[in-house]
Order: structure tokens, then sequence, then C-alpha cells
């Protein structure tokens, strides 16, 4: 029992030493390491207070094709349209053409009764044949006079036979012209069609009487093939595309329709023909444009959707109008360097295409410049990018936010030297 007691005393006293060891080590090592960690407490301090790179979103600045298609509203209009109206007075003996049908030019559409302008033509012939006899007769007797000694014929005589003949002679021509006029009333009995076209209603049929004074046409034909479509050019775009249009045989639109029911027609437009003047109320230009039209399928006065590229592309630096800042120098963005340094960098925008803007100088293609996380920056500061933001995430119709102002982007490595400032 005194042995175990013995025992425990010692451990007891052992455990204690060594705990009294640790203890002094522990407060030299305190005492001779706490100038260190003041310092690097101060050091964690100063490092907290330092002003941290701002997070920014970064956007690689790409090209797009300016020359995108734009939509308008058209109306379809026919190049040639024709009253037909009769040149003289009658009655209409027949109708040759079925109402609503195709004519070609020189077909016959309408006789009237003939029987009065045959009886002038045969008349006016009779007054023909009267004419050159007196003529003859008249002509003869002067030469019997002119062979005659001069002794036995007066001056007066040989006067008055001249003067028969001339008489008569002019009696000659006022005949052929009376039976000219005879013979084109004759023609105007028969009225044929004067262009290529679709007939409309007849408003006159067998039996009517008509004047050329009637207020109504006897029918109406218009052109089907080839027909106009025409639509309204908003006057900036037209200035835009003034250096295509002086040039006349230049294609300033690729032009394609969409119908009225949706389907798209299958025929492209070709240039006709620009109006000379803008109209004051709308500040628009009509353009006009030319199609095939063998099936039909454009008609007179219905309306269609046109949809018009410029035939030149225009590729260019755009960017999000978002990340575009201003002051009283003008429009600038940041460009984001090797070192995540951001530099501010003026810019000159040209035309604004849904959310997209085109840069005409400052910019060339391939600069990182700053999307989001502008309201901190500065000129010169260090700035922390998060993970850029892809363009490809985007459609091109989410991009330009408007339907058919779709801006197809370009990566700057394949454009080569294709954009406005190169």
């Amino acid at each position: 029992m005194k042995n175990n007691a013995r025992k425990g005393s010692v451990k007891g006293g052992i455990l204690l030493l060594l705990i009294l060891v640790a203890g002094g080590f522990a407060a030299k090592y305190y005492l001779l390491d706490r100038p260190a960690q003041e310092k690097r407490q101060q050091a964690q301090a100063q490092e907290q207070r330092k002003p941290q790179a701002p997070a920014v979103v970064l956007y690689t600045v790409e090209k797009a094709d300016l020359a995108v298609p734009r939509e308008y509203l058209g109306r379809v209009v026919p190049i040639q349209i024709v009253d037909l109206r009769p040149q003289i007075s009658g009655t209409i003996d027949k109708v040759h053409f079925k109402e609503g049908s195709l004519v070609k030019e020189g077909d016959l559409l309408f006789t009237l009764d003939d029987r009065e302008f045959k009886t002038s033509v045969a008349l006016r012939k009779a007054e023909l044949a009267k004419a050159e006899a007196n003529y003859d007769r008249a002509s003869k007797y002067k030469k019997r006079l002119q062979a005659a000694d001069s002794r036995s014929v007066s001056a007066s005589d040989m006067d008055m036979a001249e003067s028969d003949v001339l008489q008569a002679k002019a009696e000659v021509q006022q005949a052929k012209a009376a039976l000219q006029l005879a013979q084109i009333n004759l023609s105007y009995t028969k009225i044929a069609a004067p262009i290529s076209g679709r007939a409309g209603k007849a408003l006159f049929t067998k039996g009517n009487y008509v004047t050329p004074a009637i207020t109504e046409p006897l029918t109406t034909i218009v052109q089907i093939d080839p027909i106009r479509v025409t639509f309204p050019l908003p006057d900036r775009e037209y200035l835009n595309q003034l250096e295509a249009f002086r040039n006349p045989e230049s294609a300033v639109y690729d032009t394609t329709l969409t119908l009225a029911n949706g389907k798209a027609y299958d025929k492209k437009g070709e240039r006709d023909f620009e109006n000379n003047v803008m109209d004051k109320g709308t500040a628009t230009i009509t353009i006009s444009l030319r199609f095939e039209n063998s099936q039909g399928a454009l008609v007179p006065e219905s309306m269609v959707r046109v949809q018009a590229r410029p035939a030149k592309s225009e590729i260019v630096p755009v960017i999000p109008q978002e990340a575009v800042l201003a002051d009283r120098a003008g429009d600038f963005v940041y460009v984001v360097d090797g070192e995540n340094k951001a530099n501010q960098t003026r810019i000159v925008l040209g035309e604004s295409i849904g959310k997209m803007c085109e840069v005409t100088s400052g910019l060339k293609g391939g600069e990182k410049i700053v999307l989001l996380g502008l309201q901190a920056l500065r000129p010169g500061m260090v700035v922390a990018p998060l993970p850029e933001e892809k363009n490809t995430t985007k459609s091109p119709a989410e991009l330009a936010q408007v339907s058919g102002y779709d801006l197809t982007l370009i990566s700057s490595d394949d454009t080569g030297n294709t954009g406005k400032d190169e």
C-alpha cells in the first residue's frame, strides 16, 4: 500500500513538472514572437483597407453587316391601266371578250354598228373620183393651150387654165383627206385591246348607244405581267443609300415579298424607279419595284410585305448600347487591356439597330470592353473581370430586340479589312 502511494506521488510530480516546463516555453515563445505577430496583423489590416478591384463583365467587340433586311408595307400597282372608251358614237353590235379574262394587245373586244361608216367611206371614194376627173380635165385643157399658137391664146385664158388646174389638184387632196377620215372612223367601229392584260367587267353591252363623252369606260384593262410594287422608304434610309440610288444601273436593294396569306413570293424584284419628291406628310419617298407575275399572284391594289436588304454589305463594329457612357466631350467606352486595366476610349456612334449600335470610329473589333459594372470605374483602374458574357448565348433577334432588324455578328478574325475603320 505504501509503495503504491509513493509511486502515484512520483508520477504526479513528474506531470506537474512537465506542465510547468511547457508553460515556460510557451510564455517564452509568445514573448519573443509578439512583434512578428503584430506586424502580420498590421499587414492584414492594411490589405483589408486597400480598395479591391471592381468586378465587371466584359464584352468582346464584334462586327456585323448593317445591310440587314427591313420590312415595309407595299402596294401592288399595275404598270399600265387603260379605260377603254369609244372614239365615235354608235350602237354596240357585239362584245367579243369574256369579262375578267386575259386579253392580248390587238384582240377585238367590241364592235359598233358600221353601216353608216361604210356608207360614208363609199361616198368619200366617189367624191375623190370626181375630184380626180376634174383635175385630169383641167390638166389636159392647160396642155392644149400651151401647145396652141401663142398668138391665138390670150394671157387671161392661160391664167384661167392654170388656176383651174391648181383648184382641181386641191380638190383631189381634200377628197383624199375626207376619205382617210371616213376610213379612220370606220376603223373605230372595231375596238381592240391597246395593251395586254386582264379585262374587267363590260359596263356596256350589245344594243347600247355609246359616245366619246360617256362617263364610264366600256371596260378597264390592267397590265398583269410584269407588275409593279411600291413602298414608302423613310428619308433617312434613302439618304443612307443615296450613292447607290444615283446610279440608275445599281441594284440598290435585294427584295422579296410576302403575300397576304403569309406565303413567300418566289420571284425576286428588280429596281424600277424612285419618285422625285418626298411625301411632306410622312417624310418618305415612294420606291417602285418590278416583279414577274405570270401566275397572277400579285393582284393590283393588294397589299404585300416587302423585305428589302441593301445590296451592298456594310460590315462595321457594333456594341451594346448599355456599354456606352457619355460626358461633355462625347461618347466613350472602357477598353480592358491585358493587365486588366480599364482605359477610357473615345468613340463615334453611327446607326442604332435595336439594342446594338454602330461604331464608326474608335474601335476596330476584337477589343474587350466593360459591359456591366461601369458605375465604379475610373480611367486606369484595375478591374476583376467576371466570366465574359458570350454573344452566342443570344439569338440575333434577341441582340437586336426588334423583328426584321436582325444583326448577324461576325468574329473580328473573319472580317479581314472590310470594316469602316480599316
